[in-house]
């Protein structure tokens, strides 16, 4: 009684139809979960120290003469290499110490360091296994979503792992200062409750659209785009100008705040909701007769032999494997790439990268409107609009039984590996990556839409499975952009001149300014790292393959091909078995059972 009558209060449904606050609701959840998603990849920038050949520069397009990308160490370098220099050994001698003491009290921090926004020394390995963790607990997450939206309902699903989830990145701070292991935990906690969210968002999709509609439905789960668009600026901000523990606790609590009113105005379907009108309850269900069942699936009844021998949803998990190789290839590792190999300083390498997130939900919207304006008019006819797509490779959608996504995967792999060819030109590199995840917004009428088609009675389990397998793309990129890419390092062209210099002229006042009053054991660990630096920088200025293969934009073209592969060989696969046809699994066994018997007697 109480839901009804805050809506009857709050929603005028006479003039705003229910299904359309469904429709935002799980475009929230989605914009709410990915802001705890996002979390990790981009405070790991101002997290975790950066190692002295990476901190020394900025990026490997830091060019002397562009006042727009010399960043003020560097212009302070070129004043004063004394003072500079001085400070980077410093700053080693006090990291070393920092870290000795690590070793004697493994995890221990003061009370004080809570807020401090201090970051942690932890090796490239840990950041990486970091990163990987949300999709640690994010491949198990998307399995039991299907089978909790089945025996639960969406609505419960939903309400409980976003709470935890919330309290989990709440605590992040906390639990970092006392080991990284215990992060690590949250994260692949943060990444179970996530991969819950999208296979129930599907059973709500599945409930509460019409058919005719069915492409913006789907099109609200691209809230985790929105979500992306705000929460890189508004993380990378608050790291930026407050401290990195905000970035955890800001986001934390505006997602317990949007966990009430999803108690409040989230149901699973038409049926259970307290104030739909009946004129738009009817409508809903009849125009969805024949295809979904007002009762909920059991799992005793799923098809499971059917599903895992199904061609077309064999090829629909291939397909899904490629979008998402493509979009956790975005989320793990854009900062890195426009903070650490560009040379961008953090709050506009999040508002950079949150660009093409902002390209993939307009264009997204795009092609879910386009796609149902297709689907209800018929404008051609399914053979020509299949050849047309195969001609000019623009296709991996599906009006009824045809593919439209080579826009969702095809362009945007050639775009990324003309990325890696812009070199230092920010603004054709930005324009591509904007293009590039902008093309993906075909998703919506693609991968994200297939499994609606196939089976819209386990649409959430097949969205479970398919997810299940497509999120392990996250345990392999980070990783691999590690290994390839190396340790995310940066081109040390612009200090050869500074470091040049001060070797010939100043390195007898540099050790004294060094040596003077110092202890034993600061003038060993001093005169180490200063062997260290300069037989490292000596050998950079002398030897050009070595100085060749530390520019980082060389080593990430071979990740951008890596992923134009990967994007393009799924399309290939999808358009060679993919359908969107429902198919006859989608009716559960018993059902087909009762209909053998009757068909005998």
């Amino acid at each position: 009684m109480w839901d009804k009558r805050f809506f009857s209060w709050a929603i005028p449904t006479r003039w705003l139809p229910v299904r359309a606050i469904i429709c935002v609701m799980m475009f929230t959840a989605c914009w709410t979960s990915y802001m705890c998603r996002l979390q990790m990849p981009i405070l790991a920038v101002p997290m975790i120290a950066a190692e002295v050949n990476n901190s020394s520069v900025s990026g490997a397009c830091v060019q002397e003469h562009s006042a727009d990308v010399v960043t003020p160490k560097l212009a302070a370098l070129w004043r004063n290499p004394d003072e500079v220099l001085h400070d980077i050994v410093a700053g080693e001698i006090s990291r070393s110490k920092r870290q000795a003491d690590d070793k004697l009290n493994p995890g221990q921090r003061e009370i004080g360091d809570l807020m401090s926004g201090r970051p942690f020394d932890w090796s490239p390995q840990v950041r990486g296994q970091l990163l990987a963790a949300y999709a640690y607990g994010n491949v198990p997450g998307n399995l039991l979503g299907g089978i909790m939206s089945m025996r639960f309902g969406p609505r419960q699903t939903i309400l409980w792992t976003s709470l935890v989830a919330a309290i989990a990145s709440l605590l992040s701070p906390i639990l970092a200062n006392i080991h990284w292991g215990a992060l690590l935990g949250t994260r692949v906690l943060v990444g179970l409750t996530g991969g819950v969210i999208f296979p129930a968002c599907h059973t709500m999709v599945a409930k509460w659209s019409p058919p005719d509609e069915k492409a913006r439905f789907v099109w609200s789960l691209l809230g985790g785009t929105f979500g992306t668009i705000l929460t890189y600026p508004m993380i990378a901000g608050i790291a930026d100008h407050v401290n990195w523990e905000c970035g955890w606790y800001i986001p934390s609590a505006l997602m317990l705040v949007w966990v009430f009113f999803w108690y409040l105005l989230a149901y699973d379907s038409p049926l259970e909701h307290p104030a739909i009108t009946e004129e738009e309850k009817n409508f809903i269900i009849t125009s969805q007769a024949g295809t979904v069942r007002s009762e909920k699936p059991s799992l005793k009844e799923t098809p499971l032999g059917q599903i895992f021998s199904s061609v077309p949803f064999l090829s629909l998990v291939v397909c899904h494997f490629g979008n998402l190789f493509l979009l956790f290839f975005y989320q793990n590792s854009m900062m890195l790439y426009l903070t650490k190999a560009l040379g961008f300083q953090l709050t506009k390498g999040g508002f950079l990268a949150s660009l093409p997130w902002l390209g993939r939900m307009v264009f997204g919207f795009f092609f879910s409107w386009a796609g149902d304006t297709v689907k209800k008019r018929q404008i051609i006819s399914l053979t020509a609009f299949r050849k047309c797509a195969t001609i000019f490779c623009k296709q991996l959608y599906r009006v009824n039984d045809v593919q439209y996504g080579a826009t969702a995967h095809f362009l945007p792999g050639i775009c990324l590996i003309v990325v890696g060819y812009v070199g230092c030109s920010f603004t054709l590199a930005n324009v591509f990556l904007f293009l590039a995840l902008g093309f993906n917004g075909a998703a919506s009428i693609a991968n994200l839409s297939n499994n609606q088609d196939l089976s819209p009675n386990y649409a959430g389990f097949l969205y479970g499975i398919m997810n299940t397998i497509g999120t392990t793309t996250g345990m392999i990129i980070p990783p691999m952009v590690e290994a390839i890419a190396g340790k995310y390092g940066t081109n040390m062209r612009s200090w050869h001149g500074p470091i040049l210099w001060y070797l010939k002229h100043s390195t007898v006042v540099y050790q004294e300014i060094l040596f003077a009053d110092s202890s034993e054991e600061d003038t060993n660990i001093t005169a180490l790292l200063m062997y260290k630096h300069f037989a490292y920088y000596n050998d950079i200025l002398v030897t050009n393959s070595i100085r060749n293969s530390l520019n980082p934009i060389d080593k990430w073209q071979i990740v951008f091909w890596i992923g134009a592969a990967v994007c393009i060989f799924c399309m290939i696969v999808f358009i060679i078995g993919g359908s969107a046809k429902i198919q006859s699994w989608n009716e559960p066994r018993q059902r087909d059972a009762k209909n053998a018997t009757s068909a005998n007697a």
